[in-house]
């Protein structure tokens, strides 16, 4: 035991000064982020190489924690703070306000829907001061050679013999630099369907039509809208002293929950069980119509949206049946709707007049002098929690809002006519299976793609799909809206 201190404390290896925060990070990948007076360092499970420049980004999954280090640089000054923040950011292009002001390519506008940060003040320590002096290592070397020298006679060869030089330090040494760790927890939310959202950019395709009234750009130079969720990690260094030069670092992150998995294993299946919800209707109608959806409505982008419009004749009329099954028109459109909120602004307050109780104030000084030890009143103590009661939120209003139809399709007539499958190819159906089928069947689906905008509904950012379904029959049109999620 003893010569294993000994050994330690006579090593050539440079100790961390008293502010070195050691940091074990479970993440194998570490990317770097540099500017002229700190070195920022992420660990990530894995990296994914992006943009033109082909860049490492850390990439971050469901649960993990977004960790790293801030190393401030030998001439960076003494002392100061570190900021280091996060967010997540859903960007859009306004089309109405670039259309009205007639911009090309105008500036995505970006809305915070979640932020945190957290402050390390930096002060200088006894480390820091013998490290601008003499590092350690010379001081060390320094004293082991005077004890040698002292337990044996110098020789003429060792006198003449140049000792051998301290190797330098780089600028970002760990023996001499600061090292600072910060660590953030990914929110989570205990609500399917309102998780945070990951990283993605959507550029609209040239199928996609505007809806007129929902605030998107109609006018003939329409421009493909882009929308985005975007996360980094911001780190700024503000010097104590006002002639310091400050500096920034930014890095950016991605965040991919492995949602993959499950929704690619389901899209290759046919659903097992459907839902049928009825279209709406406006008067008594002889028959009735209704859509049929899977019953879990949450797809991919990678998969496809199966459905069938089916219609029945109350009372079974054959006649009226043929009819509407040749004739009829059936409408089908998938629908996306962006909605970005904010909170309102209070309009500024108008100086309060003064009141009578404070002009007699002075009158009644020493009246509250005389009864200062005597319990609060019944209503001074209602006065005073009516005061200390927290102010109501302020009222949510929408920024943008984009309401557009992705895929349409029309057909005329019902083509089909359902059929009972039995367990046996051979067996007839009982005539009360067959009174129970449909008299009109139609078939179809939508195709997704990947570079549709996941739903999503987030502080403020709401991403919605629909499917409106329209049969029309005469004069009279049957219709239905339902909700669904992309993932």
């Amino acid at each position: 035991m003893v010569l294993r201190r000994r050994t330690e404390s006579l090593s050539d290896g440079a100790r961390p000064p008293s502010s070195f925060v050691p940091t074990t990070s479970q993440y194998a990948h570490v990317s770097c982020y540099r500017s002229s007076q700190m070195e920022v360092r992420l660990h990530s499970a894995s990296v994914k190489v992006a943009g033109k420049e082909k860049k490492l980004i850390p990439v971050f999954g469901e649960g993990d924690k977004v960790s790293g280090t801030v190393t401030l640089d030998s001439k960076a000054p003494s002392s100061g703070r570190l900021i280091v923040s996060i967010e997540g950011a859903f960007f859009y292009d306004d089309a109405s306000k670039a259309g009205s002001s007639k911009i090309l390519h105008p500036e995505p506008r970006k809305h915070v829907f979640w932020s945190s940060s957290t402050t390390i003040q930096v002060s200088p320590s006894l480390d820091s001061f013998l490290s601008l002096s003499t590092p350690r290592s010379t001081i060390r070397d320094g004293f082991t050679s005077t004890i040698k020298s002292i337990r044996r006679m110098p020789s003429g060869s060792s006198l003449r013999t140049t000792p051998p030089s301290t190797p330098l330090r780089s600028p970002m040494s760990p023996g001499f630099n600061r090292t600072y760790s910060f660590a953030f927890e990914l929110p989570r939310s205990n609500r399917k369907g309102e998780e945070i959202p990951p990283t993605f950019v959507s550029i609209s395709h040239a199928t996609e039509v505007p809806v007129p009234g929902s605030g998107s750009n109609t006018g003939e130079t329409r421009q493909a809208p882009t929308f985005g969720v975007e996360y980094k990690i911001s780190v700024a260094w503000e010097p104590t002293e006002a002639f310091e030069y400050p500096s920034f670092v930014t890095a950016p992150i991605y965040y991919h929950p492995d949602t993959d998995f499950q929704s690619l294993d389901g899209s290759s299946q046919e659903p097992g069980s459907w839902l049928e919800m009825p279209l709406r209707f406006d008067r008594p109608m002889p028959f009735r119509c209704a859509i049929t959806l899977p019953t879990a409505i949450g797809f991919s982008r990678t998969s496809s949206i199966p459905y069938y419009v089916v219609f029945t004749t109350t009372p079974r009329n054959p006649a009226l049946a043929r009819e509407i099954a040749s004739d009829a028109t059936i409408s089908a459109t998938l629908m996306r709707q962006i909605t970005v909120t904010e909170q309102s602004c209070l309009p500024p307050s108008p100086p309060q007049s003064p009141s009578a109780s404070d002009e007699s104030s002075e009158n009644r000084g020493v009246q509250l002098l005389k009864r200062v030890v005597k319990p609060l009143s019944p209503r001074l103590s209602d006065e005073v929690l009516e005061d200390m009661k927290p102010l109501p939120r302020l009222p949510m209003h929408a920024v943008f809002n984009d309401m557009r139809m992705l895929h349409t399709t029309i057909c005329i007539g019902f083509p089909k006519r359902p059929r009972q499958q039995t367990a046996r190819d051979d067996a007839h159906p009982s005539l009360e299976a067959q009174s129970s089928l449909p008299d009109g069947l139609h078939k179809a689906k939508f195709n997704l793609h990947k570079d549709m905008l996941p739903s999503i509904d987030w502080a403020g950012v709401s991403v919605k799909y629909y499917i409106d379904v329209s049969v029309l029959v005469g004069s009279d049109n049957l219709r239905a809206r339902i909700p669904i999620r992309v993932v």
